[in-house]
């Protein structure tokens, strides 16, 4: 495999913590959050990307689920 260039910059904190947030309810690295924005932002999206967030989307609506389930149990 062709070794890919690296590109860097440095981002508002509140960034940060919302890649991480993103990553770690997704599964994945920082790295492949951030790369599949700039992936989104230049028009290039993969269908693996975007299986990979509906994945990431279904995963977050089932904790959701199972919180919303909870705080029932304990209301009523």
């Amino acid at each position: 495999m062709a070794e890919s260039p690296m590109v860097g910059c440095r981002v508002p904190q509140h960034w940060h913590e919302q890649i991480k947030q993103i990553a770690a309810a997704s599964g994945r690295k920082e790295s492949d959050v951030v790369r599949e924005a700039v992936a989104q932002y230049l028009g290039e999206v993969s269908p693996g990307a975007v299986s990979g967030a509906l994945a990431s989307l279904e995963n977050r609506v089932a904790v959701l689920e199972s919180k919303l389930a909870g705080l029932g149990r304990l209301v009523g």
